[in-house]
């Protein structure tokens, strides 16, 4: 999805976790803490950490929002990071979520339901 081309949308509350994509020489493990959201949109997502992720690296992140039952696993792409001016965290990062299909490095089409009905419920529709 090109860059802004989904509206972007709050859930107070929302935090997620990461992981980077699979190694050859290591099991990845998800990071221990949980990082609040300030945005997500079907395309992407923004939210705060301490550690300067890298552009460009693979991840796959959990999303866990204020009374759904489950997290949302999400394949994503780290694309840009940014010092956070505010003192809670260091750093903002921007990732974009893969497309969405049935190939091993997409998502799955019900990701991209979820979130619009997540959208949906944040006002966000056109």
């Amino acid at each position: 999805m090109k860059k802004r081309s989904c509206k972007r949308f709050s859930i107070p509350g929302t935090t997620l976790y990461y992981r980077y994509r699979k190694s050859i020489f290591k099991k990845p493990q998800y990071s221990q803490d949980y990082f609040p959201v300030t945005n997500l949109s079907r395309g992407g997502a923004q939210f705060l950490c301490n550690e300067r992720l890298k552009p460009g690296k693979a991840l796959v992140i959990k999303i866990i929002i204020p009374g759904e039952d489950t997290p949302l696993e999400i394949k994503a792409e780290i694309r840009w990071i940014s010092r956070n001016r505010e003192e809670s965290y260091l750093y903002q990062t921007g990732i974009s979520f893969n497309s969405y299909g049935s190939t091993r490095k997409e998502n799955p089409a019900l990701i991209l339901d979820k979130l619009k009905t997540l959208e949906e419920k944040a006002g966000m529709t056109d």
